[in-house]
């Protein structure tokens, strides 16, 4: 489940963005995704005032943990979500 811990881009970024995927990961683990949303907005705003961003590749990462975490019917309806996210 933690296979993203291993990818070249987790182990590549600066530690504080790491520190702060790891929290995010174990704050998601085991919410659904009416729960996860607002978990999501409020750590994007976090990420804001802190100025931290991420790279293409390291958002890839981000969106490939976040869906690792949700069921397939909740993947599917991130999907169709997240388009509206943008």
């Amino acid at each position: 489940m933690n296979n993203w811990k291993q990818d070249d881009a987790f182990l590549n970024m600066d530690p504080q963005k790491r520190s702060m995927i790891e929290l995010l990961s174990a704050t998601l683990e085991g919410k659904k995704l009416t729960e996860a949303l607002p978990v999501l907005t409020e750590w994007k705003k976090q990420m804001q005032r802190e100025n931290i961003v991420f790279t293409q590749e390291e958002n890839q990462l981000l969106t490939q943990i976040f869906s690792s975490q949700l069921t397939p019917a909740q993947r599917q309806q991130y999907e169709y979500l997240k388009h509206f996210i943008k």
